[in-house]
């Protein structure tokens, strides 16, 4: 994680790179569909002062190769 004043001040869990899921909770995503966390973006904001933290995460799904950014509370990981 970035060593700063303004990091992920919601605390949230988000799953580490690599992590091996689905997108649940979104009528749009089939929950069947498994992906993988690739990275996370530097901010959420293009205007970078707006930016609190990171919240959202780009994720790589493996049936089709698509790269898509969501919300890292969309993200559940497959239990190991």
């Amino acid at each position: 994680m970035l060593n700063c004043k303004r990091q992920n001040v919601y605390h949230s869990n988000l799953p580490p790179p690599g992590a091996i899921g689905h997108i649940v909770g979104l009528s749009t995503i089939d929950p069947r569909r498994k992906c993988m966390v690739s990275h996370y973006p530097l901010c959420d904001s293009a205007d970078y002062h707006y930016s609190i933290g990171i919240h959202t995460c780009w994720v790589r799904f493996l049936d089709n190769q698509e790269f898509t950014r969501f919300s890292g509370f969309w993200f559940r990981a497959d239990e190991a």
